[in-house]
Formats: C-alpha cells, sequence, structure tokens
C-alpha cells in the first residue's frame, strides 16, 4: 500500500471533529477517572473522597455544558474513521540532524557492517480513564516525558557518536568510513542478554498502547527530533470490530523511508479486545541508498495480542492470522531487485514461555519461521531472561521508580519477583495477573522459584529466512515510572548486508 502523508480532506476533518470533541473527552475522563482508583491512591481514602465530593459537581457540569459538540461530533468522528480510505496515519519531519543522521546511515550501510538497532515498548498511553484502571496516571505527563527519555539515548550514545564523528573526518578526508565488528560471540563465546539503563541506538521503535490520539502528539513530537517517519493511529473502525472506540494503538517510529504500509484487526478476540481494534501494523523500510541494480529494504511488523484471554485460546488464532497477513504482506510489496535483510515482529504478545497457560501459544508453528532470542526451546527460556510484565501494586514503590533502581531489582532474584509477575500462570484472569501476591514462605520470606518474576510476553523476533547476527539484548529500565512493561532492545548485523 502506498505511503501517504497526515494531509487531505479526509484527514483536515478528522482533526476539526477530534478538537471539538476534545472538551467532553476531557471532561467525561477527568469526571470517571474520580470513581476509578490506583493502587497508589488507595493509600489515601480520604483525598479520594474529598476530590469526589469537591470535582464531581465541577467535572459533571463541564461534561453536560459540551454534550452538543459530543452529539454533533461523534458521529462525525465515526464515519470519517469508517470510510477512510487507510487505516493509519503516517507523518513525516525532517530536519537538519534527521537529513545529517540519513547519510552517516546511509554510507555505513554501504561499507556492509551498519549495525541495526529495533526496540519495543507498551507505553499504556491511553485516556486517562483507561491509564488508572491500569494504575497509572498523568497519560500527558508521561507521553512527554517517555519521549524525551528516548530521545535522549539517541542523542547521546557514546558508541553511535564516535562513529559519526569518525565518518565525518573520514568524509573531510575523501577516505572510505569503515568500521570493524568483534565481539564475544563471533569468536565462539554465546552472547547473554542483559539489563541495561538506557537504550542503544535503534532504528525503529515498535509501540504498543499509543491509543490517545491527543497524547500521541506530544510522543511523536519528541520522536520526530530523530525519527522522521512515524506510522501511527492504525486501527479499523466499525460496529462490529471495536465499536467504533479505540484505535490498536500501534505506531512504529523509523529513521529509514518507509515504502509501504497495511494494518490488519484479528477477527478473533474476546472480553474487551471487543472494544479495541488490535491487529498487526506492517511496514516495508529502505535501507540505505536505492540502486538501480538492487535496494535493501527490511520488514517490521507490530502487534499487540489478546490479554486475560480466560479459557478461550484466542492468541494461537491470532498467530495464525499474523503469520497469513505477513506472508501476504511480503509478497505483495516483494520488488524485483530487492534484498531483504530482515523481518522481525514486535509487541506484546500477552504470553510468556513457561505458564501452563500459554503452552500453545509457546508452541505455535509461528516459531518454526522466527527466531526468540530469548528462548532455548517450548517452556524454556534462556537463564538470564527476566520478565517484562510489572506487578501494577508495587510497580511505582520507589525502589522500581528510576531506571538505576529498577535495573538492581531486575537483577536479584528476590526483589524481582516482588514487582515482575510470575510466570506460572495456570489460566489468563486480570485477577491472577494483574492482582496475583507475592509467593512467601511460612516465615514470610520470598519464596524463590525457576519461573518467578519471569514472565517476558514483549517480544523481538526475527524470521530464519533472513538471518542476523545478534549483537546485544537488552531488557532497558529507561522508562521506570512511567510504564507497567519492561522494553526490550535488540541491535544485530545482517548477513545479507554485503
Amino acid at each position: 500500500m502506498a505511503v501517504e502523508n497526515d494531509s487531505g480532506v479526509s484527514y483536515l476533518c478528522l482533526k476539526i471533529a477530534r478538537t471539538f470533541l476534545y472538551p467532553s473527552f476531557l471532561a467525561f475522563n477527568l469526571l470517571m477517572s474520580l470513581y476509578i482508583t490506583t493502587f497508589e491512591e488507595e493509600k489515601y481514602p480520604n483525598t479520594i473522597f474529598i476530590k469526589k465530593v469537591l470535582l464531581t459537581p465541577v467535572y459533571g457540569a463541564l461534561f453536560i455544558l459540551f454534550l452538543p459538540l459530543l452529539i454533533i461530533f461523534l458521529p462525525v468522528r465515526c464515519g470519517i474513521l469508517y470510510f477512510r480510505k487507510n487505516h493509519f496515519m503516517v507523518s513525516v519531519k525532517h530536519t537538519t540532524l534527521t537529513e545529517s543522521q540519513r547519510l552517516f546511515q546511509n554510507d555505513l550501510i554501504r561499507s556492509g557492517k551498519y549495525k541495526f538497532g529495533i526496540a519495543t515498548a507498551n507505553l499504556c498511553l491511553m485516556p486517562e480513564l483507561a491509564s488508572k484502571m491500569n494504575h497509572l496516571i498523568n497519560v500527558n505527563y508521561r507521553a512527554r516525558k517517555i519521549g524525551e527519555k528516548i530521545l535522549a539515548n539517541q542523542f547521546f550514545n557514546d558508541e553511535w557518536n564516535s562513529k559519526e564523528m569518525e565518518w565525518k573526518i573520514s568524509k573531510n578526508k575523501s577516505q572510505t568510513f569503515t568500521t570493524s565488528n568483534s565481539g564475544d560471540h563471533d569468536r565462539g563465546i554465546e552472547l547473554e542478554g542483559n539489563v541495561c539503563t538506557n537504550f542503544p541506538r535503534v532504528d525503529i521503535m515498535a509501540i504498543q498502547e499509543a491509543w490517545s490520539s491527543y497524547h500521541n502528539k506530544t510522543l511523536m513530537k519528541e520522536l520526530h527530533k530523530v525519527f522522521p517517519y512515524i506510522v501511527h493511529d492504525a486501527g479499523v473502525h466499525s460496529y462490529s470490530n471495536n465499536a467504533f472506540f479505540l484505535n490498536s494503538g500501534l505506531l512504529i517510529a523509523s529513521k529509514h523511508p518507509i515504502l509501504a504500509i497495511d494494518f490488519k484487526p484479528f477477527s478473533h478476540f474476546v472480553k474487551h479486545g471487543r472494544v479495541l481494534s488490535n491487529g498487526l501494523l506492517m511496514v516495508k523500510v529502505a535501507l540505505g541508498d536505492q540502486k538501480n541494480s538492487g535496494s535493501y529494504v527490511g520488514y517490521v511488523f507490530n502487534t499487540h495480542l489478546q490479554s486475560y484471554q480466560g479459557k478461550d485460546q484466542i492468541i494461537p488464532k491470532q498467530l495464525d492470522e499474523i503469520r497469513a497477513w505477513i506472508s501476504q504482506f511480503t509478497e505483495r510489496n516483494r520488488r524485483d531487485g530487492d534484498n531483504i535483510l530482515f523481518s522481525i515482529i514486535c509487541g506484546d504478545f500477552n504470553f510468556d514461555t513457561f505458564s501452563p497457560a500459554d503452552k500453545e501459544s509457546t508452541q505455535h508453528p509461528i516459531f518454526s519461521e522466527f527466531v526468540d532470542f530469548c528462548r532455548v526451546r517450548a517452556g524454556l527460556d534462556k537463564p538470564w531472561t527476566v520478565g517484562t510484565e510489572m506487578r501494577p501494586e508495587f510497580m511505582l514503590d520507589s525502589p522500581v521508580t528510576t531506571q538505576e533502581g529498577l535495573k538492581k531489582v531486575l537483577e536479584d532474584p528476590v526483589l524481582r519477583q516482588c514487582h515482575i509477575v510470575d510466570a506460572d500462570i495456570i489460566e489468563h484472569s486480570k485477577e491472577v495477573i494483574v492482582s496475583g501476591s507475592v509467593k512467601k514462605d511460612e516465615h514470610g520470606n520470598v519464596k524463590l522459584f525457576p519461573e518467578g518474576g519471569r514472565r517476558r510476553i514483549d517480544y523481538i523476533l526475527y524470521n530464519k529466512s533472513y538471518p542476523l547476527k545478534v549483537e546485544s539484548y537488552s531488557f532497558v529500565t529507561k522508562l521506570a515510572g512511567l510504564t507497567d512493561h519492561i522494553p526490550v532492545a535488540m541491535e544485530f548485523m545482517c548477513e545479507g548486508l554485503k
């Protein structure tokens, strides 16, 4: 599908409708948020009561005041989303920095020694009402801080800054820039993942739960300083798919030009999945200079699978659809001369390797095509892995609200079990996963066990057909206190890069 920027009559009409809807959206969220409390707020019941008494009349009056705008523009918004040509939006913004970055990237890719980076993060950026259901508040603040923190690691990356300086010196001397690639795994030593306080330099950022179009603007304003290409607002809106409520929440930010985009919604879902347009966001990116004799390209797929599926095995059905869509998208967008360097799936898969409830998902055929670097086999992760789903009740405790503190917690088996969900889920339910208690012995000490604190549900998978050399795999604590997931990042070299 051809790439189009955020422009045109349809986009303008949607922007106008959302602008007029914002006052009622804000008033409704402020009103209802008074009656949904987070674990942190429950520590102060008197404050909750006072806020309800004082603010309910205020927010209620504001909602009634803006109700006419809601009645007029909500159908307009639904109609535009239903009939729009593309089920996504694209924002492209170039700066002097991104242009310099492009030249550097292209020269390094041409040298055959480019190290790619990719990261995935569930950000829980949704309307305040829904955010509080996930025990996080102040969406606009979190959107800005998350963008700033991701941005900081792209600006201040010692390894890449030194390489860029070498490149500039080489260019001035009209020399060819090259870089060495030596690592322990090249000498036959198996690479182990680690817990890092910072993101590496990433070429592509795959984000889940960026559901709020209003707050996405704040996030994207920061991301655009280093990521010229952003695909956002992906979703199919209809009564049967998401009842015209929320989109997929999927967003992809890229430092490389995007050649093709598509989005497909899952046809299998249960519970709250009925008001979400969860699915698969697919992009094809151009890597380096495009040449007549051939072009380097890559495919990235971002997804968010069903949560709290209960006894229904919905996730395996969604994985079936993902496999089919990836195959279709790749074939439909294949061009003569394409040299595919990688095909990667990122996202919140909502199942882990160990849990009995996830056995069918873990054994899915998708793992015969795609490699999970963290896993040994179905039912067993590598020993250095940690969980990525935080316990909501304790995710704002002081030890885990700083990137250094969260790193120490993840590296300590006892502390990790106190703050990360265990990978021993018998049946998916919100009560078990969100409100499950820390396992302790008769003396009140944390009871250690192999699956403790290891519910790893955020994945980066790469297609075996386009082999990679993984340079690093990181569980990143940079966003401590800002989201309920641990982002993951992977750096890699492409064997197809000559």
